[in-house]
């Protein structure tokens, strides 16, 4: 009997050790990568952005709903959206392209949705460009069903407005960089 309780004990002794061995190899581990990210430059988007140079804008831009999600982007930024700002951007048109991804008679089928926009930021005083013809451009996958053809429409413009939601992501960031 007492050789079982022994047998016992030093089973549970080495399991609190393996425990204990474990949680330091993790919190070892969880140190190791935090440094090793960091040491790289890597950093979560949003945190310590520097503040935006640019705070107003002439927006010249055809009428689409991807237009406008830039435009409420910059303002949600607090770029103001004057005539009388010091720079322009020009906004060219969405080139819209789908592509079907995948083939086959499954009945769904994945389709990749991308939009891209040709820009400029032109200062107005001068008339020199800070950045010309440069291409801002985003997409996404949807999957349609053949069975479903009313919830294609739907399917397509929740991918079109997450897509609106990258451009104005990546026109706020290449704007961040401009100094007037």
């Amino acid at each position: 009997m007492t050789q079982a309780n022994h047998s016992i004990a030093s089973v549970r002794e080495s399991t609190r050790i393996s425990r204990r061995t474990g949680r330091r190899l993790l919190a070892a581990f969880g140190v190791g990568m935090a440094l090793t990210l960091s040491g790289c430059g890597f950093q979560l988007r949003g945190q310590n952005d520097a503040p935006m140079a640019i705070t107003q804008l002439d927006v010249k831009a055809p009428i689409s709903e991807t237009h406008s999600a830039l435009r409420d982007a910059l303002k949600r930024a607090d770029i103001s959206l004057s005539d009388s700002a010091p720079l322009t951007l020009n906004l060219g048109k969405v080139n819209e392209n789908v592509q079907q991804v995948t083939f086959g008679d499954a009945g769904s089928i994945k389709r990749e949705l991308t939009y891209n926009i040709v820009y400029s930021i032109q200062r107005k005083s001068d008339g020199a460009y800070l950045a010309n013809q440069q291409v801002l451009e985003a997409s996404s996958n949807y999957y349609t069903n053949d069975d479903n053809l009313l919830n294609t429409d739907d399917v397509r413009e929740r991918a079109g407005r997450q897509i609106n939601r990258d451009l104005s992501r990546q026109l706020l960031e290449r704007l961040r960089v401009i100094t007037p």
